[in-house]
């Protein structure tokens, strides 16, 4: 009876530790599972997320392309041969009445383009360099700046939009096209050799 005994403890141990140890399994799989689906999703989320930011950027870029066309226009009075055409000099009071009052329509436009939807949709180095071209044609109007300060403004301004529009400047383009030409170079003298 005594061997009974033990062989039925022995059971019942081996039974409640199979139990436990299917239970705590069990409990592992569960958090397994519970784990892998907040990491899918988690993973969704961020795939929505840059679905979203994606789509915006697009919508963002197409709404800049549009409206930035508008102010392209009104910066020409910056350029070199419209500035003479105008009768610009370095100076507001050496220079032509026309070109004075280019000067006070191109920061009134620009005032009315800070205050519209295409300054909600420059970016903040845009409207930094928008600000401060206004502020030059004040500036100049004034006689406290010369017209190639005003036109350099001017530029860093219409880089700046370029920027916006993911427009590579000159010098990036033509290091790429070198790199280009470069290693069809050499690929065509590989196949020389």
């Amino acid at each position: 009876m005594k061997i009974e005994l033990v062989t039925a403890v022995v059971a019942l141990i081996v039974s409640i530790s199979g139990t436990l140890i299917n239970a705590l399994q069990l409990d592992i799989q569960r958090r397994k599972l519970k784990d892998d689906r907040r990491q899918w999703e988690r993973a969704v989320e961020r795939g929505i997320t840059q679905a979203i930011f994606q789509e915006t950027s697009i919508k963002l870029y197409e709404a800049r392309l549009r409206e930035y066309a508008s102010v392209w226009p009104l910066l020409k009075i910056t350029a070199r041969y419209e500035w003479r055409r105008l009768g610009g000099d370095q100076l507001a009071k050496n220079s032509h009445q026309d070109a004075v009052e280019s000067v006070q329509k191109m920061a009134d436009d620009l005032t009315n383009i800070a205050y519209d939807s295409v300054g909600l949709l420059m970016s903040e180095e845009s409207r930094t360099h928008l600000t401060s071209l206004r502020r030059c044609c004040g500036a100049f109007k004034k006689n406290k700046m010369t017209f190639e300060e005003l036109a350099g403004q001017a530029h860093w301004f219409k880089h700046s939009l370029r920027a916006d529009l993911h427009i590579p400047s000159k010098s990036v383009e033509n290091e790429e096209f070198k790199k280009y030409t470069e290693t069809i170079s050499e690929l065509l003298q590989s196949d020389r050799n």
